[in-house]
């Protein structure tokens, strides 16, 4: 039943979001066939190529969707220890030339270790989502900053947030904005399928979480928030 519900979830959504950029390569296709102009038909190829790259990105995001809404809860206690400040790093240095070519100060800050349980793919998904949203929607010599903090209310818990000097977004439209395919007015001129923060939203709760989208009183922009329980370190192997 779980496997026939993923499956219609998958269906559902690819068919949905998948017409446009079809649509789109099969006018690119016909452009390049079409075309005596040399310089065209490059052209025609380099988007056609483009377009590819992002539909392949946007089917990912299909999958993982489809994955997590399915997904038992209960497999959080199967989770393995991990270090999620390791996680946190490795996706902010992957990011650092996205960064760079917009003149954006993407640095980190916090903890240097931090140990919960979970699944270190899907967190730096989660991660990796929430950095990309930031320096897109943060203009040029903007800020990102990402940390790690313990929550001094709940000393079992830790913080990870992401903050960043960009527009934000109002609070009348944070409960549309964590919605499958949902964009707001803020994104118009900017790529994205709306599934970004979808995703984050079923990652936070697959791993017992909630996201929370807050006003950044240091940078202005918006402040995303997920508080996750830490755990003790793994067992050494001998």
């Amino acid at each position: 039943k779980r496997m026939v519900k993923r499956q219609e979830r998958f269906s559902a959504d690819a068919s949905h979001q998948l017409k446009t950029p079809l649509t789109v390569l099969k006018t690119q296709v016909s452009v390049a066939l079409n075309s005596d102009d040399e310089q065209q038909k490059q052209q025609s190829l380099h988007a056609i190529n483009k377009t590819l790259d992002d539909t392949i990105i946007l089917t990912d995001r299909l999958l993982q969707l489809a994955r997590l809404k399915e997904h038992e809860k209960s497999a959080i206690k199967l989770y393995r220890a991990v270090n999620l400040v390791e996680i946190v790093q490795q996706v902010c240095f992957t990011r650092l030339g996205q960064s760079e070519s917009k003149q954006i100060d993407l640095g980190y800050e916090g903890l240097d270790i931090c140990w919960v349980k979970g699944e270190s793919i899907l967190l730096a998904e989660m991660c990796a989502n929430l950095i990309d949203n930031a320096i897109k929607y943060t203009p040029e010599n903007g800020i990102v900053t990402v940390r790690v903090v313990a929550d001094e209310l709940h000393k079992s818990m830790v913080k990870l947030e992401i903050e960043d000097s960009g527009p934000g977004i109002a609070n009348k439209h944070i409960h549309r904005s964590v919605k499958a395919f949902m964009r707001l007015n803020n994104a118009k001129g900017l790529e994205g399928s709306g599934l970004g923060l979808a995703l984050v939203k079923d990652i936070a709760n697959y791993h017992g979480s909630e996201l929370q989208l807050l006003k950044s009183e240091q940078l202005g922009g918006l402040l995303v928030r997920i508080t996750l329980k830490t755990s003790r370190p793994p067992k050494t192997q001998n």
